[in-house]
């Protein structure tokens, strides 16, 4: 397998992983709570996003280290960039 099909291959599987998380945060917190809401603001929008980076942050600290951890706020950041990115093509 080429590295090009490799990556590909990754890319499709963080996709899955990304839209089963935005779900699962629909599901936890209602549509109208997550960043794909075009109700919400963009500034809730980005200190959701933000939230969600300083995760990633935590998870790479020399006393917190979980790069198990890392992978799933990866997903979660690119969950809720994705879905503001949704949200600014209008209503669902």
């Amino acid at each position: 397998m080429m590295p090009s099909q490799i990556a590909e291959k990754r890319l499709e599987a963080s996709c899955f992983e990304v839209m089963r998380e935005i779900s699962r945060a629909v599901e936890k917190h209602g549509y109208g709570r997550t960043p794909l809401s075009t109700d919400m603001g963009d500034a809730s929008k980005l200190i959701i996003l933000v939230e969600e980076v300083g995760e990633v942050a935590r998870a790479l600290t020399y006393d917190n280290a979980d790069f198990e951890g890392l992978k799933s706020e990866l997903i979660q950041v690119a969950t809720m960039a994705l879905a503001w990115h949704a949200s600014l093509e209008g209503p669902a």
